[in-house]
């Protein structure tokens, strides 16, 4: 498993660790409220329900970043396949369809030779457009969400790491009776904050990726090389 992923899910567990500690607490307190106190049972309910909502909006976010994890490491994978399978091979040879590299260079003669010569040079532009528009434009495209969702993971890992922070604190402030629904609200703006993390990466993930699919569109678009959309002809008509 991606270290990052195995990060975040480590981190998750925490947080639900930590919130079970917290929920401790609550129960232990609501559980035994001493005479004159109800007005204080009151408000700390109040407290853990609100709390409660913003952490089933943190939980219905996460299932949805959850259910949908990309893999770094495969997207890597296709990228270095396209270009040992295909970048490679077709800029081995770029190079042999220059003049005087082919044997019919030195073999072929007159009218047709003198003819066809030329159309190495369209064949060897269509193999240099292969290999920079295909190849290097998948290339880069695949990079460029890998390096984006990296950037989203990192992004999860600061805010959940955050998150923690504020639910210990919570737990810090309801070591007292009367903290207790101060600790709450800490632990709901916590939850809150990273809510709002895990949208502006998301935002810039997606753009990342419309970024991606853009340029590699362009990349495709580009049929200079290929007259009527077709590879150059070898033989004059």
């Amino acid at each position: 498993m991606n270290p990052l992923i195995q990060q975040i899910l480590d981190l998750v567990e925490s947080i639900k660790s930590k919130l079970d500690d917290l929920f401790g607490i609550v129960n232990g307190f609501l559980d035994w409220v001493p005479w004159g106190l109800g007005w204080l049972a009151d408000k700390i309910q109040d407290a853990w329900d609100y709390l409660v909502g913003k952490f089933n909006e943190f939980w219905a976010a996460c299932e949805l970043i959850f259910g949908n994890l990309g893999s770094p490491e495969s997207i890597g994978s296709v990228s270095t396949s396209w270009s040992l399978s295909i970048g490679a091979p077709v800029s081995s040879q770029v190079g042999n369809a220059d003049a005087g590299l082919l044997e019919s260079d030195e073999h072929w003669t007159g009218t047709a030779a003198d003819a066809y010569r030329p159309k190495t040079i369209l064949q060897k532009t269509a193999l240099t457009a292969v290999e920079a528009n295909y190849s290097a434009g998948a290339i880069s495209a695949l990079d460029t969400v890998r390096n984006g969702l990296t950037k989203f993971y990192m992004g999860l890992i600061t805010a959940l790491g955050v998150l923690v922070a504020g639910i210990i604190g919570a737990l810090g402030s309801a070591a007292t009776i009367f903290g207790i629904p101060a600790g709450i609200f800490i632990a709901a703006g916590a939850a809150l904050i990273a809510e709002g993390a895990f949208y502006t990466g998301g935002t810039l993930l997606k753009s990342d990726c419309t970024t991606a699919n853009t340029n590699l569109l362009a990349k495709y678009a580009n049929n200079a090389a290929f007259p009527s959309g077709a590879w150059p002809k070898g033989a004059v008509l």
